[in-house]
């Protein structure tokens, strides 16, 4: 099992080029067929932080306990790239956003742990309803699974469709 934030870092940007480059489908990427290609890797520790906000000088890091205490909600959506509904305990990007500040034309930069990038302004994340899912189905979501947090976006949501929106394993929300 994978353990340091580091090896699981350099396992998710392998996979992912492996995957980019064409010499591993994402079918058969996972040891069991998963589709978000990456093997088992060990959930993480109570206080690593799993999520950094920051806007300017205002910075707030975030572990799951620390997530766990923030206002949740469920939701029950069709989960794009496993092609089946399911239910994420989520969080608000918007009440993400107010930890620092970020509001408006802010342009926001969303980074996953393997350095894939979404960016959009924090009007249109908020437009398109989008949650931080930090649990699905009642449990944490492994990083083999595109967790431990990752965006989500509602069946009405315009970013529904948008795959390139659901950024997983997500480390950083920043304010370029």
């Amino acid at each position: 099992m994978i353990t340091s934030a580091r090896t699981k870092k350099f396992l998710l940007i392998l996979t992912s080029l492996a995957i980019v480059t064409g010499s591993i489908s994402p079918a058969i990427a996972g040891s069991d067929a998963n589709p978000y290609g990456t093997s088992t890797v060990d959930p993480a520790g109570p206080n690593e932080i799993l999520l950094s906000i920051t806007k300017g000088s205002r910075n707030v890091d975030l572990t799951y306990p620390k997530l766990l205490k923030l206002k949740q909600s469920r939701i029950t959506i069709y989960e794009p790239f496993l092609k089946k509904r399911e239910t994420f305990t989520v969080i608000k990007l918007s009440a993400l956003f107010s930890l620092v500040g970020i509001s408006g034309d802010d342009l926001v930069v969303t980074t996953a742990l393997n350095d894939y990038i979404f960016k959009s302004r924090a009007s249109q994340f908020i437009a398109a309803e989008g949650y931080l899912a930090i649990k699905r189905d009642g449990k944490e979501i492994g990083y083999d699974q595109g967790g431990p947090i990752r965006l989500i976006y509602p069946d009405k949501s315009k970013w529904a469709k948008n795959l390139d929106a659901w950024n997983w394993s997500i480390a950083t929300i920043s304010v370029k």
